[in-house]
């Protein structure tokens, strides 16, 4: 239960005031925006009873990952005129540094026993980089068992408190609007890819996984959820005393069903479209959206980096295995896809559907291309070797390569070579039709590779001229 308290200045009376129950403040009135960034953004309301004139409110229930330079509050016929956020938590060192030089008890080894416990007062001298004890006459920096303190020493929070210095043109019972930043909110999204027996389709559910490690629980919020990458200034220097943060202000003013997404600057939101609870330390599933029938084909490549460098010996490649698809409406998608991670699963013979990979998703807009590499190939071998070097001059090399690709499958596969091809270069024969995907790299793109059980393989033979 959320219990803000007002001190009346003029009256010297402290009045304990009571705010509705958090899950009922929260539902009727808290609005969660959670970034990627592990930031969030919340506006919630605060029921107080407000005497006319200055006065104290003292809120408790507040994140300790709160910003305190964030904090905004209002209400009609309200100003306030600073805001006050103290929280200075029970902590070891905290407690060590409220007994600086204090006396304290010390449970040390005993020197005579190494089995045995002495018990010795001291007087702590500092806390600085480790505690440092006067014992009588003598200094002692050492180890120990413990400290027994004799009492709870004051300043110490169990909790953060916020407290509004207002002022009010009239008294009685007011809804405050309490905005603020805080920190241990994050959010990401999670995609299952299920893969159709025939493999040119899957259905592909998208979930927004939302962590909190503030320690602060959200019960009923209207949650939204923000995708991109919002730029954060670098925090200012501000005055702390005792941990008390102080800003001066003259006056504030099953299949999930798709979550409602629209465009927000150069963002994009996600409105699930009902009040949702998060605990105070874990992570929450929300739905996005669900489709089915997504287009998808997989495509097996592999990359080579080449140079104006003499090889020997046979050389490994590995082969990648992707999925491809496009995020657009004739797809059955074409919506914003936030960050996050795909797990493909795959059909087995007997109609069972399993992992088959797991990759990272950028943000993907509306008509971009997904790839998503989930390992590599088993069947599917490249190996090279070397052919001919020949140096021209000092700064230029003729390089012939063989590439040899043998698949293992029984269906025929696509593979695309890729080769890198490092300064100025010149392709001076190949034996297979290329094109060329920038200025440093050639594609050799190999269409129905035939099982090679017993055969050499598809044979690629190209010569190079580096320039450097």
């Amino acid at each position: 239960m959320n219990r803000p308290c007002v001190f009346v200045a003029p009256l010297l009376a402290f009045l304990l005031l009571f705010a509705p129950l958090a899950g009922t403040a929260q539902a009727a009135g808290s609005v969660l925006a959670v970034y990627n960034s592990g930031r969030a953004q919340v506006t919630e309301s605060r029921v107080v009873t407000l005497p006319e004139g200055a006065a104290a409110v003292v809120f408790t229930d507040i994140p300790a990952t709160i910003d305190p330079s964030s904090i905004r509050a209002t209400a009609p016929d309200m100003t306030v005129d600073d805001v006050q956020y103290a929280y200075r938590p029970i902590t070891a060192a905290n407690l060590l540094d409220a007994y600086v030089g204090k006396e304290l008890s010390v449970i040390l080894p005993d020197p005579a026993d190494a089995n045995a416990r002495i018990l010795r007062k001291a007087k702590l001298l500092s806390n600085a980089d480790r505690p440092i004890f006067a014992m009588g006459n003598e200094v002692y920096v050492g180890s120990y068992e413990a400290l027994l303190l004799p009492e709870m020493p004051k300043g110490l929070d169990a909790e953060p408190t916020l407290t509004l210095t207002t002022r009010s043109a009239t008294a009685g019972r007011k809804n405050v609007a309490l905005s603020y930043l805080m920190d241990g909110l994050g959010w990401r999204a999670d995609y299952n890819l299920t893969v159709n027996q025939t493999g040119g389709s899957g259905d592909l559910d998208a979930w927004a996984t939302v962590t909190n490690d503030s320690g602060h629980a959200f019960t009923g919020a209207d949650l939204r959820l923000v995708a991109g990458d919002v730029q954060r200034a670098a925090a200012p220097k501000m005055l702390a005393r005792g941990n008390v943060m102080m800003a001066e202000a003259a006056s504030m003013d099953a299949a999930p069903a798709p979550a409602a997404e629209e465009s927000f600057s150069q963002y994009h939101v996600y409105d699930p479209g009902r009040y949702v609870s998060i605990p105070a330390s874990g992570s929450k599933q929300v739905g996005l959206f669900s489709v089915a029938n997504v287009p998808v084909k997989t495509e097996l490549s592999s990359r080579y980096h080449s140079g104006p460098n003499q090889r020997t010996g046979r050389i490994d490649q590995s082969v990648e295995s992707a999925l491809l698809f496009t995020n657009t409406r004739e797809n059955n998608l074409g919506m914003p896809m936030p960050a996050g991670v795909v797990r493909v699963f795959m059909p087995v013979s007997d109609g069972a559907k399993l992992l088959a990979g797991e990759a990272r998703l950028g943000h993907v807009a509306e008509g971009g291309e997904v790839r998503l590499v989930i390992g590599r190939s088993f069947d599917v071998t490249v190996e090279r070797a070397q052919t001919s070097f020949k140096r021209i001059g000092k700064n230029a090399a003729e390089v012939g390569w063989r590439i040899t690709v043998r698949n293992g499958s029984s269906e025929p596969r696509d593979v695309k070579l890729l080769e890198s091809l490092s300064g100025q270069w010149t392709i001076l024969n190949a034996n297979t039709p290329y094109t060329a995907e920038d200025a440093g790299t050639i594609e050799f793109d190999l269409k129905g590779v035939a099982p090679s059980a017993g055969k050499g393989g598809t044979v690629v033979e190209y010569t190079v001229r580096f320039e450097y």
